[in-house]
């Protein structure tokens, strides 16, 4: 049983939260002009759609025809892109195919396309089990970005929208990459929220003991939370969501009011979020500590 608000004595104790954000004349001015860009990118990307459209091995001539260039030019283009190894020349016939970063890229956009998509589905079954709003998150190198938002049963505007980016001390996302991303990619964003927060005179999370703890709490849990830290009477409990590898692959957070939103780690809801989570990890192909740790020689795995 929740307490329900007494300004909006809903029967239902979910609330909704919707983004309300506004886009700016310049933003709509943006929109409607053709960005200015890179046309020697522009023309590497070309001969790049080249090789993608045409799935084989193509001499100079073919490319420079597809891409609408002449020869001469299609020439350095390719020189540069075989140093970045984004293309590759047969030695035998001189043709050209695309290169090992280049599939490197390809596998890595297909792999997050999969992941999301899998996610979503999860995410959709969550959002009707618990009324909440819910919302995926993945690592970026700004930091963990939101990447989709399902609204639930009653209104409440949100200053927030899809490619919004959370910090990893005061939010349940941010603190679920904190504690399951690689230390390596996350180091330069913590260091830059620490100084951030201690210029600022932030009453907490100024130390690397307070992160540690915060970490510990995390693993202890299997969820990330945040009452009230972020924005004062909004709670906050996210799940992480590991890929086959057991690397975290994105986070699944649900958030709400603090009276319709109970923050205990043994809730119905903070149960529901986190099975959520398990049921996303299994469909990416986790089998849990032990399979995962066995699978790449070492036992330094997360637990679910």
């Amino acid at each position: 049983t929740y307490m329900q608000s007494p300004e909006n004595p809903l029967p239902c104790p979910w609330y909704r939260f919707r983004s309300n954000v506004r886009e700016s004349p310049m933003a709509k001015q943006q929109g409607t002009k053709q960005q200015q860009g890179i046309q020697s990118v522009e023309a590497s990307l070309r001969v790049l759609r080249a090789l993608t459209e045409n799935s084989r091995a193509m001499s100079l001539k073919e490319i420079a025809a597809f891409a609408g260039m002449r020869a001469s030019n299609t020439h350095r283009y390719l020189v540069s892109l075989t140093r970045a190894d984004m293309v590759r020349q047969e030695s035998s016939s001189g043709r050209y195919d695309l290169g090992p970063f280049a599939l490197q890229l390809g596998l890595a956009a297909l792999s997050r396309v999969e992941s999301l998509e899998l996610a979503g589905e999860v995410l959709a079954e969550l959002r009707t089990e618990i009324d909440m709003p819910v919302f995926l998150s993945i690592w970026t190198p700004e930091g963990p970005t939101m990447t989709r938002w399902l609204d639930a049963g009653h209104q409440l505007r949100v200053n927030t929208r899809p490619g919004s980016r959370a910090p990893l001390l005061t939010t349940a996302s941010g603190r679920v990459f904190l504690t399951y991303e690689d230390p390596e990619r996350v180091r330069n964003v913590l260091a830059a929220e620490l100084r951030t927060r201690r210029s600022r005179k932030e009453a907490q999370f100024t130390t690397m003991e307070e992160v540690e703890a915060l970490r510990a709490e995390v693993r202890r849990h299997g969820l990330g939370r945040t009452v009230g830290e972020r924005v004062p009477g909004i709670n906050g409990l996210s799940t992480p969501v590991f890929d086959a590898m057991g690397a975290l692959a994105l986070s699944i957070t649900s958030v709400g009011l603090e009276y319709a939103f109970p923050p205990d780690y043994d809730s119905p809801l903070a149960q529901a979020i986190r099975a959520a989570g398990a049921r996303a990890s299994a469909r990416l192909g986790y089998q849990g500590p032990a399979a995962n740790a066995r699978n790449r020689g070492s036992a330094r795995i997360p637990a679910a």
